[in-house]
């Protein structure tokens, strides 16, 4: 109990965490589009929200909020698949007549229960890790650029 709690608030303090690294990006983008005005790089008639929207998609911690939603969804949901798995699990071996190899907390059990959630922890990262390359935004250079020919 004692591990799970202290997963718990690992969890918890990389949100705190990544939620800082999301403030600290939105603070950054207004001094950059001054900056970048200023050195000529952006025309003066670029709205400092919009600027903050676009540089917040391609350079905000997108690859960290994927996995940390990963991350808190599965240590989340620990205790209640657990408890499903379980279930599952005594329904089945009930079932089958109780053969003592199948008991709850044999080996079998233990390890079964181990492949069903490493799978879909790896199933859960693969669909988030596809929908992150999917969505990918435009990188800052691009973004400027495309700044540049619209307010041109």
């Amino acid at each position: 109990m004692y591990a799970y709690l202290a997963l718990v608030i690992a969890v918890a303090a990389w949100g705190i965490h990544l939620a800082l690294r999301w403030k600290q990006a939105r603070e950054f983008a207004p001094e950059l589009l001054k900056a970048r005005q200023k050195s000529g790089e952006l025309p003066e008639g670029i709205n400092e929200t919009e600027f903050t929207d676009l540089y917040l998609r391609a350079e905000g911690p997108r690859r960290g909020t994927y996995v940390y939603s990963c991350a808190a969804f599965i240590t989340l949901s620990l205790a209640p698949l657990s408890w499903l798995f379980n279930s599952v699990w005594i329904s089945v071996w009930r079932l089958a007549g109780e053969p003592p190899v199948f008991e709850v907390g044999t080996l079998i059990h233990t390890f079964s229960f181990f492949l069903a959630f490493f799978g879909l922890t790896v199933g859960l990262l693969a669909v988030a890790m596809h929908r992150y390359h999917t969505l990918t935004p435009p990188n800052l250079k691009q973004v400027m650029r495309t700044l540049r020919e619209t307010h041109s």
